[in-house]
């Protein structure tokens, strides 16, 4: 039998807002501040228990972003596995900008 997967990157649970607090069933995917997407448990209707999946690409690069980028999984491992995949499979396929984005919002004292 194989490991399970071991999360690359670091997970916290989703906070909208002050209203809404945090739960187990909802998380965001960091590298840094940069986030790499989310996954969360789908509570009702026809994909009831299963982890919908959807991973981001990184603004720091440019380019056509691979696709699915989005998905359901069994367990929230697989999930954060699709999302970290997603990640990664990105920043292979697309291309690192060349200036930081601040500079290119013409932001350059952010």
């Amino acid at each position: 039998m194989t490991d399970p997967y071991q999360p690359r990157y670091q997970w916290k649970r989703t906070e909208i807002d002050e209203n809404d607090p945090p739960t187990d069933l909802d998380w965001i995917g960091m590298v840094g501040v940069l986030p790499i997407g989310r996954i969360r448990k789908e509570v009702h209707g026809p994909t009831k228990n299963k982890w919908h999946w959807a991973g981001w690409y990184p603004k720091t690069h440019m380019g056509r972003p691979p696709t699915p980028n989005a998905g359901y999984a069994d367990t929230a491992r697989l999930a954060t596995q699709k999302v970290e995949e997603y990640w990664e499979l990105s920043q292979r396929v697309m291309t690192p900008r060349s200036v930081s984005l601040p500079e290119r919002r013409g932001d350059r004292d952010a």
